[in-house]
């Protein structure tokens, strides 16, 4: 497991918590987590000092396929704002080159969502459907401190929206953790692919990691304007614990 680490500018450098605060509250729930998600996800003092400085702390760990990489951050933005932020995803591209296109909702209750990954040439690009789900229980068994986002692979292939010159990618799933810590939030995102053809697995990976910084920077911009953007006239979204959003706190 190899460490990263670059800082970006947070919208209140003074609300920061400091590296304790976020250890004693992931250390909390931490066992919790480990049993709702198949990703061992292990932090290390290192890294809440590092996103206690404003920073995303980044790993790569080693599994039987793809490798996963794992971005955490801290934001003074309300957990339900970045949540909204993180679901409202066709408003709002996390890294360039991603196009999506919302399919509905699947035969369990999930998102059906197509993503297609722009590649340069001579590469095609790679296409996928994922089925996206939230974890209630998670958040019931954390007493509503964590909300849990997860996805995973859909055979379906969206023959609607598909692009005929891209490859479909073999393997992907992953997720998103939002935990209040300190009046604000506690991101953690993870994620493995596979795309297939001549592109190692490891390349992938680190493409990936390579984008986590945009990424989360691009969510937290996008948590700042949520309460503006989700008014009553917006469809529902459902949180972590399986409520309808309803008030944000200004950070």
């Amino acid at each position: 497991m190899t460490l990263s680490v670059a800082l970006f500018l947070c919208p209140s450098a003074l609300a920061q918590p400091d590296a304790s605060e976020l250890a004693r509250v992931w250390t909390a729930h931490h066992a919790t987590i480990t049993q709702h998600t198949e990703a061992p996800i292990l932090l290390s003092d290192e890294d809440f000092a590092l996103v206690a400085a404003g920073g995303v702390a980044k790993r790569r760990l080693s599994q039987d396929g793809p490798d996963r990489a794992i971005g955490v951050a801290w934001t003074p933005h309300s957990r339900p704002a970045v949540w909204v932020a993180i679901i409202d995803d066709i408003h709002n591209t996390m890294v360039e080159g991603l196009t999506e296109h919302r399919l509905g909702s699947s035969e369990s209750g999930g998102k059906l969502l197509y993503q297609r990954l722009d590649f340069p040439w001579p590469l095609n690009d790679r296409q996928w459907v994922i089925e996206i789900a939230n974890d209630p229980p998670l958040a019931k068994a954390t007493d509503g401190q964590v909300w849990s986002r997860h996805w995973a692979l859909s055979p379906q292939k969206a023959p609607e929206v598909a692009d005929p010159e891209a490859l479909w990618a073999p393997t992907l799933d992953g997720g998103w953790l939002a935990i209040d810590v300190a009046e604000g939030t506690l991101i953690v995102y993870q994620a493995r692919t596979t795309v297939g053809g001549v592109v190692p697995d490891g390349l992938v990976t680190s493409w990936a990691m390579s984008t986590l910084d945009e990424m989360l920077g691009n969510l937290f911009a996008r948590a700042a304007e949520i309460p503006a953007h989700y008014t009553a006239e917006h469809d529902p979204i459902i949180g972590g614990d399986g409520t309808i959003i309803s008030s944000f706190k200004a950070p």
